[in-house]
């Protein structure tokens, strides 16, 4: 009985972690998501709530860690060291941000008013359209061919090039989130009193 009443407890106490952690993660990533990155460029319309659903799924996670780091070290002393965590994640954050901005310009084009992924390996048909106009920019290229961009790279290469807009998209979401909780936990910390402090206001309350 009281195997199962500790089982119990426990799994009661994993549950409501998972959903603090789960309902974190979601209201992070629709934060950062809608300020700063939209759904990765070239996904499917099904394939873009997979992506966005694990980018959360991610962020919880790295809740969870952060919240076993936060609770190990949240003395004031530990202040400092959160204010340097912020400034790391931001910077390497911002890093993969532009990263990601520039892998989308390098390998996308417009076309109809929208963005579509291009790959990097020609199929023949697309081979022998370029070498018959070696000038033609990326969105002529695919306006000619109709938008079937599969007609003019392999569909291999323009695979590769959207798993991997992904995945700087998604390695996005928890450098963010780490510098979101070391800004807030930086504060906490710094906000509470020293030992010393501490004592000596107990020593005031006695007095008193």
């Amino acid at each position: 009985m009281v195997d199962r009443s500790e089982n119990k407890k426990w799994l009661q106490h994993a549950r409501k972690s998972w959903l603090v952690l789960a309902q974190g993660g979601l209201w992070i990533g629709a934060m950062v998501g809608g300020f700063l990155l939209p759904p990765p460029i070239g996904v499917l319309g099904g394939d873009e709530k997979i992506w966005l659903r694990f980018g959360q799924f991610v962020i919880a996670m790295v809740l969870g860690l952060v919240f076993f780091a936060a609770r190990r070290w949240k003395l004031r002393r530990h202040a400092p060291w959160w204010c340097g965590s912020a400034v790391l994640f931001l910077a390497v954050g911002v890093a993969a941000f532009f990263r990601y901005q520039q892998l989308t310009l390098a390998w996308t084009s417009r076309y109809l008013g929208q963005r579509v992924v291009v790959g990097s390996v020609y199929t023949p048909q697309g081979l022998s359209y370029t070498r018959k106009n070696p000038k033609i920019s990326a969105d002529d290229l695919i306006f000619d061919f109709a938008g079937v961009t599969e007609n003019i790279w392999t569909r291999e290469s323009i695979d590769r090039r959207r798993l991997l807009l992904a995945a700087s998209y998604v390695s996005c979401l928890p450098l963010f989130t780490l510098c979101l909780i070391s800004v807030v936990q930086a504060s906490q910390c710094g906000d509470k009193p020293t030992k010393k402090k501490s004592r000596s206001l107990r020593l005031n309350i006695r007095l008193l």
